[in-house]
């Protein structure tokens, strides 16, 4: 055991440590400052260690919880330039009112460690040898010595590690069994308990023949947390171990049951223990003297339920060397393969002599092709329809044409592997901790020629449609025959009847047979419960010998694919699909292709679809609009990053687009750093349009394969500046490169101040996408020049038409322009006459 009770240690001084909790807590209510930036919480300690200190602040890690806090200077209680990285604090948090963060106030330093007063005598189990490892200067706060000391408390036997600096006589070596006195300390960044100053009471006996101990062997049986048993080789029994008898070298994971071992042993308390462990190779341990002569025997009695007190609960009966029928015990661990075993099978095995008691068993029971010729076994046959990555499948059987359930260890052979469309042989057998329901046992897998001569000329096989029979319609949303039909009826009661011959392409579908990929087309007048198949559709079908077509096909299992709506654009669209890669193919959709007329979409709505593939492109038909899952997928972490776009979500010609952008990271320093993928469903605000290089603010989120993207992207200046183009009537352009135009539309319903615009005024606007079209367009538009004179003229004019005397002045009534407002100067000749007319001034 490594837990060390609590009443083997006192400390008086320490009023936060309550059992082994991993918080500091107080029950006063305190207020963590006084100032108008922090919020008043209710106080709780808690320990951390500096992680980094700057000029005027620093973080401290806490040390119980994954959390890294802001701290200043003035909130470290002690003098701060004593403060060095690595210490440990104790604090309190509370929350910024501006950051709305979490901060650290109220830091004192703290001792990491409890120490408890009482001595305890114990021994020494495993000799310290490691030196304490470095961090940056500072003892590693995670660091395990590799010594061990054993102890024995209420009947309980306890080991703690001790270093090489815990030795009160550093200078004296210590051997395993020397006697030994201690303190418990814990330490309270980790909640670990370990031996401290340990000092040596009393040298073990050297014993005169440990120079030619012997080395046993074994086989770990049992594993617990931190200790377990070996079988031993040489007996009929088991030895204690403790996990750290195999050294610091040796992964914890790594020492699992069926590991074989080779061990010291040794008297600790008047038990035997297994000490200075080493893993040996696989196959050097042998409990048993097998002789390789193979027999042949008939199960007397097949395997019963486990017992702990009796594993080996089979019996077989065979025919010995004297001509006499004898009888063999065997167990589980002695079977060639895990399937089932029935009696009066004829199986074949070999004879295995146990070398510690002498007992025969037999062993690499394997069952006979012969054994189901002789027997009354009913086989069936049948092909695997579905399948399970870790415990079995489906079989349609052929015979009774029900889906009966398997698993992988009933297979009797382990060498091959099975896939869907294999053809198996197996046994049904009534399952009745499932109530009777059947499940097959004993499988076989059989060629094709067989299955087809137990089933007549027809295979029956499964695959899954690649390409679906596609008869040349426009519109594939199950709704276009009935408009079509509708178009042809005249404005009279009587429609006008037109055949319509529809030339018919076959779909294609994918199957693998005997471990070859292949293919087979169909056409729709097969399929025997749908109307129609889609991309991804997992079928059953017939295939019969010289019959390039599949027929009676069966849907099996409906294949409908998630995605989120990323670009949209006057009735047609591109799908993001879920779970691609960075390399993903954008789903192209139309707006007839939604199952309902009346469903509103915009960017980023979350869809379910199926799938087809039209001239090699795939296209998304039967859109259902479903429910957000998005953050299901994503986990979004707090801090928010700087960055600037590299490539944004666009339309690059009117059949191809990029539904993943990239973005790349900037350092407070202006250093670019990592590049982050996004998509529409990244950004806050759908409708505005990004821009390369423009400056954004962002998290990162990560996915459940671990992998990142950039979500919640803010555009940091939505405001864009442009030259006004043309103006017709009611809109008009913007000089402004957005995807693939480089001029942006604008309405004048959309032009703030109620002013008018001419060519070539500069403008600030919105650049967004059209809630109705999809397109860009520039919102909010407001003029920034007024087709002024330069300011030097306006100053002169100001001066040499103002009388300060009369208080007359020259006033301008309007801008000198041309008639057209769009060519420079004047056309008509110039006349010299005098300059505008003074008027007096109103008081």
């Amino acid at each position: 055991m490594t837990s060390v009770p609590t009443e083997l240690y006192h400390h008086h001084h320490d009023h936060y440590q309550q059992g082994t909790n991993s918080k500091l807590l107080t029950t006063s209510m305190n207020t963590i400052n006084t100032n108008d930036d922090m919020i008043q919480i209710k106080a709780q300690r808690e320990l951390g260690i500096i992680e980094k200190l700057c000029s005027t602040y620093g973080f401290v890690y806490c040390c119980h919880r994954d959390g890294r806090y802001f701290f200043h200077f003035s909130e470290y209680k002690n003098d701060i330039h004593q403060a060095k990285i690595g210490d440990v604090v104790e604090f309190e948090t509370t929350i910024d009112k501006r950051k709305k963060k979490p901060v650290a106030v109220n830091i004192t330093p703290a001792n990491s460690e409890i120490i408890g007063e009482n001595r305890v005598d114990g021994t020494i189990a495993v000799v310290a040898r490691q030196q304490a490892l470095q961090h940056n200067g500072f003892p590693q706060f995670d660091f395990m010595p590799d010594g061990k000391v054993t102890y024995v408390k209420k009947g309980e036997t306890y080991f703690l590690p001790y270093g090489l600096t815990d030795l009160q006589e550093p200078t004296i070596p210590v051997k395993v069994g020397d006697q030994v006195s201690f303190n418990v300390g814990q330490d309270r960044r980790t909640n670990q308990f370990f031996a401290r100053n340990v000092a040596l009471i009393e040298k073990s006996i050297p014993s005169q023949t440990l120079s030619n101990t012997k080395r046993f062997r074994g086989v770990i049986s049992t594993m617990k947390d931190s200790f377990g048993f070996i079988e031993r080789e040489d007996a009929l029994k088991e030895i204690f171990f403790h996990i750290t008898e195999f050294g610091p070298n040796v992964a914890t994971n790594t020492i699992q049951p069926g590991i074989e071992v080779e061990f010291d042993i040794q008297d600790r308390h008047n038990k035997e223990v297994a000490c200075n462990i080493i893993i040996l190779p696989k196959g050097t341990v042998e409990f048993d003297e097998i002789d390789k002569a193979p027999y042949i025997g008939r199960i007397l009695q097949p395997l019963k339920s486990k017992k702990v007190d009796d594993t080996l609960t089979g019996r077989l009966l065979y025919d010995a060397m004297d001509k006499k029928m004898s009888e063999l015990p065997f167990g589980e661990r002695d079977r060639c393969g895990l399937y089932t075993l029935l009696e009066n099978d004829i199986v074949q095995f070999v004879i295995a002599k146990d070398k510690r008691d002498g007992m025969m068993r037999a062993t690499q029971i394997a069952l006979l092709d012969q054994s189901f010729l002789k027997s009354k076994e009913q086989r069936q046959m049948g092909i695997v329809i579905k399948l399970d990555n870790t415990t079995g499948g489906q079989i349609k059987c052929l015979s009774l044409d029900q889906i009966v359930s398997f698993r992988f260890s009933e297979v009797m052979k382990d060498n091959f592997q099975i896939s869907e469309g294999d053809p198996l042989e197996f046994t049904l057998s009534a399952n009745t901790n499932n109530g009777d329901v059947s499940h097959a046992i004993r499988i076989k897998l059989i060629s094709k020629d067989n299955l087809m001569n137990g089933n007549g000329n027809e295979l029956r096989l499964t695959g899954i449609v690649e390409r679906d029979a596609n008869d040349n319609r426009t519109e594939r949303n199950g709704r276009s025959n009935e408009m079509s039909d509708a178009k042809q009826q005249t404005n009279s009661n009587e429609p006008v009847t037109t055949p319509v011959h529809r030339q018919q392409e076959p779909g294609i579908i994918r199957y693998i047979s005997d471990g070859i990929e292949s293919t087979v087309q169909y056409v729709s007048t097969n399929l025997s419960n749908t109307p129609t198949l889609y991309c991804g559709d997992k079928v059953e079908f017939s295939m019969a010998s010289g019959n390039k077509l599949a027929s009676n096909i069966i849907l099996l299992e409906r294949h409908r694919a998630h995605g989120w709506i990323a670009i949209v654009r006057e009735g047609k669209g591109f799908i993001e699909q879920s779970g691609a890669t960075d390399n993903i193919e954008p789903i192209a959709f139309s707006m007839n292709s939604f199952s309902s007329d009346s469903t509103q979409i915009d960017l980023g709505d979350e869809v379910e679809f199926s799938l087809r593939k039209v001239s090699g492109r795939l296209t998304a038909e039967n859109i259902v609009k479903i429910p957000l899952t998005i953050n299901n997928f994503y986990s979004i972490l707090p801090t928010v990053h700087r960055g600037r776009v590299v490539s944004p979500v666009r339309m690059i010609t009117n059949d191809d687009c990029e539904v993943l952008g990239r973005i790349q990271k900037i350092a407070d320093d202006g250093i670019p750093g990592e590049c982050y993928t996004f998509s529409i469903t990244g950004i806050k605000n759908k409708r505005v349009i990004l821009l390369p290089n423009d400056p954004v603010t962002f998290s990162v989120a990560v996915g459940l394969d671990y992998s990142k993207r950039a979500m919640n992207i803010v555009l940091e200046n939505e405001t864009r500046k442009g030259k006004v183009d043309t103006v017709k009537g009611q809109f008009g352009f913007i000089d402004f490169a957005c995807e693939e135009n480089k001029k942006i539309f604008f309405h004048n319903s959309e032009i703030e101040g109620g002013f008018e615009l001419r060519a070539g005024d500069e403008v600030e606007f919105y650049a967004q996408y059209n809630l109705k079209s999809g397109k860009p367009c520039a919102s909010k538009l407001r003029r920034i020049n007024n087709l002024q004179r330069p300011d030097r003229l306006i100053t002169k004019l100001k001066s040499i038409n103002f009388d300060e005397n009369t208080r007359q002045k020259l006033v301008i009534v309007r801008q000198p322009r041309n008639a057209d407002e769009k060519s420079k100067g004047f056309t008509s000749a110039r006349i010299e006459r005098a300059p505008g007319t003074l008027i007096k001034s109103q008081n």
